[in-house]
This record gives C-alpha cells, structure tokens and sequence, in this order.
C-alpha cells in the first residue's frame, strides 16, 4: 500500500525537481539555448543571469572600450536588461515605458518604436521611481507591462500591438513595474500597489490572445490563492 502511494507521488516529485522543462515554452527554450540571443530577462528559465559566450573574459576584460550608445529619451531610472533575439535588440525604457527594435546587423537602426500615451497621474501611484523591469520574449511576441497596468503583446518583427490586457486599476493604486514572464502558453505577471492597501495578486494571460486565464491572490481564502 505505501509503495502504490509512492509510485503515484512519483510523477509529482519529479514535476517539481525539474520546473523548467515541466514549464517551459518551446520557442523560448530553443531560443535561451542558443548563447548569441538574451531571450529571457535573467537568460534561463531558471533565472541565473550566467551568459556561455566566453570572447569576454578576465584576461580581456579591462581592454573593453564603448561600441555605441543608445538614448530612450526617459531621463529616469533604467531597469532590467535588453533582449536579444537574432540580430534583433529590444529595448525599454522607464515611464511612459517605450519600447524600441534595434537591429543590431544595420548600424543600431531602429525598426521599430512604440510609445504608449498613458496618464501621468499614474507616476504618483509608484512607490520607487517609475521603472520597468523589462521585456519578455516567446512565439514571435515581445510583451510589456505598462505602469498603468496594461499588459500588451507585440509582433516582434512589426511592433504591432496583437492584443492589450488590462490587469488592474491605477486609479486603486494598481500599476506595475515587474516584467512579465513566460511559461508554456502564458504569460505571467503581478500588480503592484501593496503600500495603498491593493490586495496583491498573480495573473496568467493566454499568450496567443490574451485572454485571462486564473489569477491567484497573495491572501484570502484558500479557493483564491
């Protein structure tokens, strides 16, 4: 009896042993794999931040000079890093949280840039500067958090906007500064707002439209974390 109850545990343990395969998005994967690309804002589903390209190292690193430099516009804090995809760069920026494809083969030339017109009376509602923490990459689609709460999801090689979800209410203290993360076919991303009293909480979009698919609270009743 205790070894059929172990056998069945089994599949289960082993779900949580290895996460990144359990979860992970294929393209994504085949695209983290490949060490010229910055696919994932910590490079790897499980958030090493550890780069395998080794033409840097500690015998040449003090030899390392400036290439270019690129201005978003937004003279306010910068966080999180770019993505790289093929010869393609994305770049944000912090509040009005633009986003820019560079391509890295001609020159920096920028492909694309979108810049949303949000409500500066969100700027109030954040609680440490008005950073963005970065992009997430899957499927041909680059997505962004927005401040005011927006999640949206871009043609990666056109910058057009393929769907935009609302995920709170800034005018409740609901923004965002976190980026989103990608895992199977959702995309994953939070609210920010604890310090006015908003009831944190984690909501999983479906990345092909969208559309809302749970949402788990930080506290509650059991049925809703």
């Amino acid at each position: 009896m205790e070894l059929n109850k172990q056998l069945k545990a089994l599949p289960l343990v082993l779900a949580l042993a290895v996460p990144g395969v359990v979860l992970a998005n294929a393209d994504l994967e085949a695209q983290i794999a490949n060490p010229g690309n910055w696919a994932a804002q910590a490079g790897d589903m499980y958030n090493q931040r550890y780069s395998k390209l080794a033409q840097i190292n500690n015998k040449n690193v003090s030899k390392m000079k400036v290439a270019w430099t690129f201005s978003t516009g937004v003279l306010r804090g910068h966080e999180g890093s770019p993505l790289v995809i093929g010869n393609m760069m994305y770049i944000h920026s912090a509040f009005p949280n633009k986003v820019f494809a560079v391509d890295l083969d001609q020159e920096q030339k920028i492909v694309w840039k979108y810049e949303p017109k949000q409500d500066p009376a969100v700027i109030p509602q954040m609680c440490c500067d008005t950073v963005n923490r970065g992009l997430a990459y899957a499927e041909g689609k680059i997505f962004l958090q927005q401040a005011d709460s927006n999640l949206v999801a871009f043609d990666a090689k056109t910058g057009k906007v393929i769907w935009t979800v609302k995920n709170g209410d800034p005018k409740l203290g609901m923004v965002n500064t976190n980026a989103p993360h990608i895992f199977k076919d959702k995309v994953i991303t939070g609210i920010s707002g604890g310090e006015w009293g908003v009831r944190g909480y984690i909501s999983a979009y479906n990345l092909s439209d969208g559309k809302m698919a749970w949402r788990g609270y930080s506290v509650g009743p059991d049925a809703e974390m």
